[in-house]
């Protein structure tokens, strides 16, 4: 299993800006196993087109592949991974760190930063 941190730079649409903080927190949790809400570092306050662009760190855990041997191999797949699984856009993100954790208990066995 390969577990990567990631900040993401997610852009989200409110319909008012009335408690849009607790509004965009509940959409940028994640309610697949795969990805896990960390923490959500900034958020902005919502622009003319009622958008707030928020900064959020996620836990991603990706099945290893046999054709990707190397850590490298694996950071083209975790953009795409954001993709239709919130009411959000995803526009970049920045990984921290990337590893492989074995499966069985999830313990970490740290191999390198990106």
């Amino acid at each position: 299993m390969i577990e990567v941190i990631t900040v993401v730079n997610m852009l989200v649409e409110v319909k008012n800006t009335k408690d849009y903080e607790k509004k965009v927190e509940k959409i940028l949790q994640s309610k697949t196993r795969s990805i896990q809400h960390i923490e959500t570092i900034n958020m902005s306050k919502p622009n003319e087109k009622l958008i707030v662009s928020a900064l959020v760190k996620y836990r991603v855990l990706i099945e290893e592949r046999m054709e990707n041997k190397f850590l490298d191999d694996y950071v083209g797949l975790v953009l795409p991974m954001f993709y239709n699984r919130f009411k959000a856009m995803p526009v970049s993100n920045l990984i921290y760190k990337i590893s492989r954790i074995k499966k069985e208990n999830m313990s970490r066995c740290y191999i390198g930063y990106y």
